[in-house]
């Protein structure tokens, strides 16, 4: 965190963020759609914005300039006109994933789930394919990472745009790797 103040948190978090991936390192923005102004510890629980999210406007200047990567957060949106979660941590939320980070906002890098063994998700049936429907492009430590595969392969079969949507976040990660050098292209 980079305080409270969201001018200050901006400017600092724009300089760690043009400092890492200067170096070719990427940076990742964290906790969407914002961690600050919520109180709870979602490695044990879910919880919850409620009403507004006083934090999206810090995120805006983040993506105009370049961030890589963003973080969703296992917080759930309540009372919100548009983006409620309904009960789901933003994270299993196509609402916040989607039409919010990736449509709204027009974020075109990785998005990344926060740890997907915590326990916010602890009553969240499924939670890694959820977060994955909901158009997160990595899943981050899945309790079965087998399992997941299979879920993702067996949802792909049974629906034409999630398979799209998988293609997307495929190309969207070798992109990514051959950008930063860690994959070759050799020719014959």
């Amino acid at each position: 965190s980079f305080g409270t103040n969201p001018d200050t948190v901006v400017a600092k978090a724009l300089s760690f963020i043009g400092s890492l991936q200067d170096q070719g390192i990427v940076a990742t923005a964290k906790h969407f759609p914002g961690h600050g102004l919520v109180k709870g510890d979602t490695h044990t629980r879910l919880v919850y914005i409620d009403g507004s999210m006083g934090e999206l406007d810090v995120y805006d200047p983040l993506i105009d300039n370049g961030v890589l990567s963003i973080m969703v957060g296992h917080i759930a949106v309540r009372n919100h006109a548009t983006y409620d979660t309904k009960g789901l941590p933003a994270t299993c939320s196509r609402v916040i994933v989607t039409e919010l980070l990736r449509e709204k906002l027009g974020f075109k890098g990785l998005i990344v789930t926060d740890a997907m063994n915590m326990g916010a998700l602890a009553q969240i049936d499924n939670a890694p394919l959820k977060a994955a429907l909901a158009g997160c492009d990595l899943i981050l430590m899945p309790p079965d990472e087998a399992a997941l595969r299979q879920d993702i392969l067996d949802a792909v079969k049974m629906d034409p745009n999630f398979q799209k949507q998988i293609e997307s976040s495929v190309k969207r990660i070798i992109r990514m790797k051959y950008c930063l050098g860690l994959l070759s292209v050799h020719g014959n």
